[in-house]
This record gives structure tokens, C-alpha cells and sequence, in this order.
């Protein structure tokens, strides 16, 4: 009872009010809480260009944060990731992506997401995230175009899907993928090697 009292009289500042994660912050799990404070912390202390320390968190006023609860959620999963702990980053992840409103940054999530299942060799994630991300293709096309002065880059989730789907025997659907992404525009580094080999 004390502990919720004091929930209601104390100060809702710091970044969780600029991002207006109030809210989402409290309905979250204690323990959980204690993560997502932990890595900030953690981010403020390992990470020079962050904008803030510790105390912002959840305290003072913070003008024009930068960060949108997608991304700040997202860059502290990178710190947890880059410390090693990859459930915690997994966990921050998810929370990132369900938080997400633009499609943009939701491929970026997922790219992460598909860099740490390949990290772990978690094949079963590996081949989720990879679909999770070529189904929001056409929603972030143009965004990421854009960002890459006019031109697509290489897209990892593509050229994964491609991989897994020839590493289980079905060529046909690997070479429909590599074809598919080929005449948008995305550029495979090996694309005329793999498509002779999927024609074999």
C-alpha cells in the first residue's frame, strides 16, 4: 500500500515522461522495470554520446529526447547485447518492436533481432525474424531507399531467407526469393552464383 501511494506522489519525470512511457513502464513486471533501468544506466556510463545519465530516467524534465520508446528501447537492447546478455537484448527487443509505430524502425529491430539469432545460431529465429522483415519490405521500401541515397542496400534478411530455404532443399522458393528481390533492385553479393546454383 505505501509503495503504491508513493507511486502516485512521486515525481513522473525523465525520459519516461518525454517518451510518455509512464504508463508502459509501471505495467511492466518488477523485475522487468529493473531491466530496462539497468540498461540505461548501463548505456549512460559505457556510452559517451548518450545524451543522459542515470537519474534521467525517470526523473527532471528532458527536452526533445531524440529517441523515439522504439528506438531508446533498441539502443538499449544494443547494450545489453554488446555486454553479452542475450536474453536480456532479446527481451528489450521485443519490447521495442510491440512499441514500434513506423515500419522503418521495426526493420531495423528486426535486423537486430537477426543478427543476434545468427550470433546464437538459433536457426528456427534465424528463419521468424528473416519473414518477420521481407513481409514489411514494401512498408519501409521507400524509407530505406531514401536513407540510402535512392539506391536499396543489401538486405540481410533476404539474402538469410535465401540460404535457409536452399539449406532445406527448396530450391524453388530460394530462387523465386533471390529473383523476386533481384528485379526491385536489392543487390545480392553472390546473385549469379546463386541462382546457377539454384538452377542445378
Amino acid at each position: 500500500m505505501i509503495g503504491k501511494v508513493f507511486r502516485i506522489f512521486r515525481e513522473r519525470g525523465g525520459v519516461l515522461r518525454a517518451l510518455n512511457l509512464w504508463e508502459w513502464y509501471e505495467a511492466l513486471d518488477p523485475k522487468d522495470q529493473k531491466r530496462v533501468k539497468y540498461y540505461f544506466s548501463l548505456k549512460s556510463i559505457k556510452d559517451l554520446r548518450f545524451p543522459f545519465r542515470a537519474k534521467h530516467f525517470d526523473s527532471g524534465q528532458v527536452q526533445n529526447p531524440g529517441y523515439t520508446p522504439a528506438t531508446l528501447l533498441g539502443t538499449l537492447a544494443q547494450t545489453a547485447l554488446l555486454d553479452g546478455k542475450y536474453e536480456d537484448a532479446e527481451w528489450l527487443y521485443h519490447r521495442a518492436l510491440e512499441l514500434a509505430q513506423d515500419p522503418y524502425e521495426k526493420h531495423l529491430i528486426l535486423n537486430d533481432l537477426l543478427m543476434l539469432s545468427q550470433k546464437l545460431k538459433d536457426f528456427e529465429k534465424m528463419e521468424k525474424y528473416a519473414l518477420m522483415d521481407l513481409e514489411l519490405f514494401e512498408d519501409y521500401r521507400e524509407k530505406l531507399q531514401e536513407k540510402n541515397g535512392g539506391r536499396l542496400p543489401q538486405l540481410n534478411s533476404y539474402e538469410l531467407m535465401v540460404y535457409l530455404l536452399e539449406k532445406k532443399g527448396e530450391k524453388e522458393k530460394a530462387l523465386e526469393l533471390l529473383e523476386k528481390f533481384h528485379a526491385v533492385g536489392v543487390p545480392h553479393p553472390f546473385y549469379e552464383e546463386v541462382k546457377k546454383r539454384l538452377r542445378e
